[in-house]
């Protein structure tokens, strides 16, 4: 096993374990693809299939122990899909160094949603924010398919503030959320003109293995630590991927 593979492995292994319970994993994946020297479009790829696999397997364990909510999940869907698919045709047609380069800057905003505790209260507003549900899913889409993270967090929040449900349900339905857009993202790339790797493999057989971990570990880590840690994870990969950029202007 070769150093890229033994890291991505170890990444998507630790990544599959908080991808449930905490949310926001492209915050550790997409920075070390980067800082490994994957370009944007093959990190794009790659997280992705590690999505899926991620989210797969929680969601597979949540429809046999809890309802999904079908006509509101498909009702955000029904936007991000759009959003998700523009990403896909810019993510193949862009150039790749600024692509590259711009992945980690874009994470920061979802490091930051990351950590934020929002609420409303108000019935009225709640109604509001649910008839922007196609609107916010086709931004989110737009946003997470070029690398942006904070985006299933963000569903969480979204659905906890819309429809009043619990942090468990909201959590429960935006994976499942998370893993059709992943999905349905994956096969856009694909058909846009994108490649697989050769490292899809390992990643999802790591990211199974942390997802079968994750209800024994994660309830004995404090979330909090896990986000702030993250988002230094960004801010490193920030920096690295567009220091040629910064040297050129000193």
């Amino acid at each position: 096993m070769d150093f890229t593979t033994l890291i991505l492995v170890l990444t998507s292994f630790v990544g599959g374990i908080i991808a449930i319970p905490v949310g926001g994993t492209f915050l550790l994946v997409i920075p070390v693809m980067l800082m490994l020297g994957f370009n944007g479009l093959e990190t794009i790829v790659l997280s992705r299939i590690f999505a899926i696999a991620s989210l797969g397997g929680g969601s597979a364990y949540f429809f046999l122990k809890n309802r999904y909510e079908w006509k509101k999940i498909f009702y955000f869907l029904s936007g991000n899909f759009l959003g998700l698919m523009l990403a896909a045709k810019l993510a193949n047609s862009i150039d790749l160094e600024t692509l590259t380069a711009i992945i980690p800057w874009i994470l920061l905003a979802g490091a930051v949603l990351l950590l934020k505790d929002i609420k409303i209260k108000n019935i009225k507003n709640q109604r509001k924010l649910y008839l922007l549900f196609p609107f916010v899913g086709l931004l989110f889409g737009f946003y997470g398919g070029l690398g942006g993270s904070g985006t299933g967090p963000g569903v969480v929040i979204l659905l906890s503030l819309a429809l009043g449900w619990g942090m468990h349900k909201s959590i429960v339905n935006a994976r499942l959320m998370e893993f059709i857009g992943s999905s349905f993202m994956a096969i856009s790339l694909l058909a846009f003109g994108a490649e697989f790797t050769g490292y899809e493999i390992p990643v999802v057989i790591a990211a199974v293995l942390g997802w079968l971990l994750w209800a024994k570990i994660t309830i004995k880590i404090n979330p909090v630590w896990i986000k702030r840690g993250l988002l230094i994870l960004v801010l490193i990969s920030a920096i690295k991927t567009s220091w040629p950029f910064i040297e050129s202007l000193l």
